[in-house]
């Protein structure tokens, strides 16, 4: 986040505007981690297996893999999938290739929506704003007239 969009971000909320309006740089980079959009970010493989299994995908795509009697699609879709966890990659839940694969997944309704939807949540990672982030975006607003050397 650059501290041009820091500086919005914590214009956009109160509590960090209050923090940072009092010099409280700690606790307004608190805050701002907490609201702070999350970063999305490819998913190591074992993580999306270790969800897929807890949530009831990894069985019902695995099984339409093997299944040679199912049509393609879905099965492409369900080998692909299989051989990309399988092979360790990381899945990047934003690739169009993977919105599709999962598409096409709860099309002919081997995953559910909200299935897809938590696999996907996995690529949320929380950005953690530091002081030193929040001092450096607030500080030509608290010195409008310091030059920065």
């Amino acid at each position: 986040m650059t501290p041009e969009e820091l500086w919005n971000l914590i214009q956009s909320d109160p509590q960090a505007k209050t923090f940072a309006d009092a010099g409280n740089d700690r606790d307004c980079a608190v805050r701002c981690s907490e609201i702070a959009p999350a970063i999305r970010q490819p998913v190591p493989a074992d993580r999306v297996q270790e969800v897929a299994s807890l949530n009831g995908a990894w069985g019902t795509i695995k099984i339409a893999a093997t299944n040679s009697a199912l049509t393609d699609p879905p099965r492409g879709a369900c080998i692909a999938f299989v051989d990309w966890i399988e092979s360790a990659r990381p899945i990047n839940f934003d690739n169009l290739a993977v919105q599709q694969m999962a598409g096409i997944m709860v099309s002919y309704s081997l995953l559910t929506a909200d299935q897809v939807a938590e696999l996907s949540a996995l690529a949320d990672a929380p950005q953690i704003i530091t002081a030193d982030q929040v001092s450096e975006a607030a500080f030509p607003h608290r010195y409008p007239t310091a030059e920065v050397v």
